[in-house]
């Protein structure tokens, strides 16, 4: 009888185990345009897995006079530098409703960090020179990741969730999010209208401070 409580117990954890597995397992999603490219720095929100607000500082930095990264991802109440590590000079500023804020003429790195304390689209642009567009999308304390060069990310869903999805090439314009159902426990893809790639259709096609937040 020993034996057979032991086998008991075995079967029960191992079927918990597999259990645990199909419900929590990350599932990749690719995310493609119409000419079955990859798109990159897609972003990809997930409301219903609650994220704490990070300590760390994030970095978004001036480089070539582009800013980089191009898109950035933080949560909700996050502190966010920005550091220019050109030789020339940099305005940052933003016209947002999620955080409207300025850093006049300036180099280096010596620029206190912002907080960023509401969720939504952050469009940044340079004062100076307008063709340096980059975006801050904050978190409302949820799961968020970009795409990678190949269109990717690592999702912890499962098939029947829902999730959002953002890109500054989206054609009916950066202020645009769409809701996107998973159909697969472990990969998908998905093939939408987009955009031209950014170092094709130059800088001041990316560029929107719309009135309409998301």
């Amino acid at each position: 009888m020993k034996s057979k409580g032991n086998m008991m117990r075995y079967l029960i954890a191992l079927m918990c185990f597999f259990t645990f597995q199909n419900v929590y397992a990350d599932m990749t999603l690719t995310i493609m345009d119409q000419d079955n490219k990859p798109v990159s720095d897609a972003v990809i929100l997930l409301s219903k897995e609650s994220v704490s607000t990070p300590d760390a500082v994030a970095i978004m930095d001036q480089i070539d006079e582009s800013f980089v990264p191009r898109v950035l991802v933080i949560q909700k109440g996050q502190y966010v530098n920005f550091p220019n590590s050109d030789d020339i000079r940099h305005h940052v500023y933003s016209f947002s409703k999620p955080k409207a804020f300025e850093i006049k003429l300036y180099k280096g790195s010596e620029i206190p960090p912002i907080a960023f304390d509401k969720p939504g689209l952050v469009v940044l642009g340079c004062n100076i020179h307008d063709d340096m567009i980059g975006y801050i999308i904050v978190a409302d304390n949820s799961y968020v990741i970009k795409t990678d060069k190949d269109g990717k990310a690592s999702l912890p869903v499962k098939q029947g969730d829902t999730v959002t999805l953002w890109s500054e090439r989206f054609i009916e314009g950066v202020n645009t999010t769409k809701q996107i159902n998973i159909t697969n426990d472990t990969e998908q893809s998905l093939s939408l209208e987009f955009l031209p790639p950014i170092e094709i259709m130059g800088h001041s096609m990316g560029y929107g401070f719309g009135k309409k937040q998301w």
